[in-house]
């Protein structure tokens, strides 16, 4: 496994993270048995995502065991209802939610804070006195977090994130289906000039470029802003997806989502190989 220096933090980060969204209905075995497996190929960057109780005492145990190996994400703007995560805005729900997600995984802090999946719309309310923004920080200046995040798909959102210089780092979709996104080259350089730390989410544009040989339409939340229909080159496989993403400089940690521990292992797998194995420049031209 290879390490990045994430940003400015001085946190070195495993290159593959995991994140948890899709062990959300898993059985309480399953989660454990990824988050292990995880550990033992040296991931050490994990993603938790919701405030929902059953989904955070399935990840409580590992998490608690390993917290000292361990660098943790947790978020802020969803709260639980009937057992669902919901997006919530409030502050007080909002304050309420991270503190029993930091109680019920039994830890003291998370290493990011992270402002959930902001929109353009939305984004000056965020950064107002009284928004997300000042619960994050009053969060950071508690120690219960230890830098300030911010997740978007929206470019502009994430331009002006890494341009304010509030955060610490920023989550933002990177992939093939992305590729030829207006700004995004812009955008990379910008994390680069800033030293921002910079997380690859949708890797695999939540599955669409797994559909092999079929005409598949991708979503502005899928790709960060574009929207349009292809059909999967035969071949593509999620190596190609990782390799496509690892060849990206300015990203530092890859988040990918599994089910299982095949999946996970699957995937790791694809690390191992020579280039030539995982070349994607065919399935590029797709994209392009």
């Amino acid at each position: 496994m290879k390490f990045n220096l994430l940003g400015k933090t001085g946190l070195k980060v495993s290159e593959i993270g995991i994140g948890t969204e899709f062990l959300f209905d898993q059985p309480k075995n399953v989660v454990e048995s990824v988050i292990h497996e995880a550990i033992e190929n040296d991931v050490n960057y994990f993603d938790i995502l919701f405030s929902v109780q059953h989904y955070l005492m399935k990840l409580a145990q590992p998490i608690k065991e390993f917290r000292d190996q361990l660098i943790i994400t947790g978020h802020i703007g969803t709260t639980e209802i009937e057992g669902k995560a919901k997006r919530n805005r409030s502050i007080r729900e909002s304050k309420s939610a991270f503190l029993k997600m930091l109680s019920l995984l039994e830890v003291k802090y998370v290493d990011f804070i992270n402002i959930q999946y902001i929109t353009a719309r939305e984004y000056e309310k965020v950064m107002n006195p009284g928004g997300l923004f000042d619960l994050a920080t009053f969060f950071k200046e508690d120690s219960k977090a230890r830098f300030l995040s911010l997740s978007t798909h929206d470019i502009l959102v994430a331009r002006k994130a890494v341009e304010s210089g509030n955060f610490d780092m920023i989550m933002f979709p990177i992939n093939m289906a992305n590729h030829g996104l207006d700004g995004r080259g812009e955008l990379l350089e910008l994390c680069s000039k800033n030293h921002m730390g910079l997380i690859a989410i949708k890797p695999f544009a939540a599955g669409k470029l797994l559909n092999r040989n079929k005409t598949t339409h991708f979503a502005k939340h899928q790709t960060a802003g574009l929207t349009f229909k292809k059909k999967i080159p035969s071949e593509i496989n999620p190596g190609y997806c990782i390799n496509y993403v690892r060849s990206i400089r300015e990203v530092e940690v890859i988040l990918m989502g599994v089910k299982n521990t095949h999946e996970l292992i699957q995937n790791l797998s694809y690390l191992k190989m020579k280039e030539s194995e995982i070349d994607f420049s065919l399935c590029l031209k797709t994209f392009q």
